[in-house]
Order: C-alpha cells, then sequence, then structure tokens
C-alpha cells in the first residue's frame, strides 16, 4: 500500500500543478493519502521503516493543499456582486 499511495502522490504532484487539470487530482489524493495513512501506522505498528508512505503522505497532501489554497485565493479575489451590475451596452 506504501508503494501506491508513493504512485499515486506523484501522479497527483505532476498533474496538480498543470492549471486545467488541477480538480482532477482531488479524489485520487485523497485515496493515496488515506493509503500512506494506513500504510504508515501499520509499518510503525510492526517495526518496518515507513519512509516510503511517509513520501506517499507528503507527495499526496501537497496537490491537496495547492488545490484548496488555489480555490480559496480565487473565491477572495473574484467579486460575485458586480455580475449583477453589468450591463451591455
Amino acid at each position: 500500500m506504501d508503494v501506491a499511495s508513493l504512485i499515486t502522490g506523484i501522479i497527483c504532484v505532476v498533474v496538480g500543478f498543470i492549471p486545467c487539470l488541477q480538480l482532477l487530482v482531488i479524489v485520487p489524493a485523497i485515496v493515496g493519502l488515506i493509503l500512506g495513512i494506513i500504510s504508515f501506522r501499520k509499518n510503525k505498528e510492526e517495526g518496518k521503516p515507513a519512509g516510503v508512505a511517509l513520501a506517499g503522505i507528503i507527495l499526496n497532501a501537497l496537490p491537496l493543499l495547492v488545490v484548496t489554497g488555489m480555490a480559496i485565493f480565487v473565491g477572495f479575489s473574484s467579486d460575485a456582486y458586480s455580475i449583477g451590475d453589468m450591463t451591455i451596452k
């Protein structure tokens, strides 16, 4: 599961920084994040190295943070009230 989380994270990081495709990484990044957390806990419990799982967690969290930040930025920077004031001249 840790390798699956890592691969999903790498794909999400690459696709997540393409402006038109950012929304496509939300679901795979969440799935990869869950896989990474489960694998990290399981490896820590068994005393195995958990570096790959930790890398998967980080790589899946990064695109989620970028997409969330962009959504907040766009939400605050847009002026939703000005649409009603627009007139065709």
